[in-house]
């Protein structure tokens, strides 16, 4: 068995050395995990730059007009970071779910048979390979982690060596996005369904809690403090609020296509428009909305607002203080037909 170990050092954007790079790596890694053997990925420091206290305002590039959210109000600058240059999948797809657990620890998935873990340092391990289409995903407090199948209409828990087991079956169609209520159940986001569902806190059968004609196509979910329950809506656009009684509102009506997944982190829920290429925070008092990071244009510049660019945001978490929010963009496919998964986080201005 080889065990490959790529260091992957950041180069200036639109660099033809790091598309060069890009694509030398992904296909050692491709070769590592096709041979049975393990490929690392690990970032240099300047490759994942740590949260520190530099002013987005002292970037050199200009901004015009600071960004404001649908009711005028300024948006506070928040600052995109890229995590890991790259990571290959080792067999063509899209991008999941993404989810974070108490140390720091990163899971994505391609919508297809992999999992991966990246440590906070970087360092990028091959969790999984064993699924259909592995979408949405919840990191447990014992260090397992929650992951869906779409095609297979399934939830596996996976352990910290990568065994997995099923832990849902039955009453799902389509499961996408999941979070974990006070009282220990699961709410899961049916995309094909149209419904959320719940499953008991020891897994098993799911049963229908919400299904309403205005929830076309329910992708991700998330939970505040007080028990509201954020669902994004992937066909319609529109984010809800299901209240602890039970009553299902239009927080939000975002522009453009896509929502993708959502969480809820520093007072706020911040939404992924995948096929905009950009993040929004939604205000939960008044639902005025913003954009926080990317331009509309698929790219890859880290930054501030109005000037960071991403592409295809698709799964989206944070950490234990809600400061952080961790996600996944998707860059197309490649010459051997694969894409690639750029881990990356948006700061919030809490951290500034």
């Amino acid at each position: 068995m080889s065990n490959f170990v790529v260091t992957l050092r950041r180069r200036p954007p639109n660099s033809a050395k790091r598309k060069d790079a890009k694509l030398a790596i992904g296909r050692l890694v491709a070769i590592a995990i096709a041979g049975g053997g393990a490929a690392t990925l690990t970032a240099c420091s300047d490759s994942m730059p740590p949260v520190d206290d530099t002013a987005p305002s002292e970037d050199p590039r200009i901004l015009e007009a600071p960004a404001t959210m649908s009711d005028g109000t300024p948006i506070r600058p928040h600052r995109t970071e890229t995590l890991v240059t790259s990571i290959e999948m080792t067999s063509f797809g899209a991008i999941g779910g993404v989810a974070v657990d108490a140390d720091g620890n990163m899971y994505n998935t391609n919508f297809d048979k992999d999992v991966w873990k990246t440590a906070p340092n970087g360092e990028t391990i091959l969790l999984s390979d064993e699924f259909s289409s592995a979408s949405g995903n919840l990191a447990l407090p014992d260090g397992s982690l929650l992951q869906a199948d779409y095609r297979e209409n399934k939830i596996f828990r996976i352990a910290a060596d990568g065994s997995r087991s099923v832990f849902a079956d039955g009453g799902l169609d389509g499961p996408v996005g999941m979070v974990q209520k006070p009282d220990g159940a699961f709410i899961v986001a049916n995309h094909r369904g149209g419904f959320l569902a719940s499953v008991p806190e020891t897994g098993g059968a799911a049963n229908v809690v919400v299904r309403d004609e205005r929830m076309t196509g329910p992708n991700g979910v998330t939970i505040d403090p007080t028990g509201n329950i954020y669902v994004a809506d992937l066909r319609s656009s529109i984010v809800f609020r299901w209240t602890p009684d039970g009553d299902l509102q239009e927080l939000a009506v975002l522009p453009g296509k896509g929502n993708a997944h959502n969480v809820y982190a520093g007072g706020a829920l911040y939404v992924n428009k995948i096929w905009d290429h950009v993040i929004y925070r939604v205000d939960l008092e008044t639902g005025a909305y913003g954009v926080v990071t990317g331009t509309g244009r698929p790219g890859y510049d880290d930054g501030q607002t109005g000037l960071a660019t991403i592409e295809e945001p698709n799964g989206i978490a944070t950490n234990t203080a809600r400061d952080v929010v961790y996600f996944n963009t998707h860059r197309g496919a490649m010459g051997n037909g694969r894409g690639l998964v750029i881990p990356r986080r948006l700061v919030l201005p809490s951290q500034f």
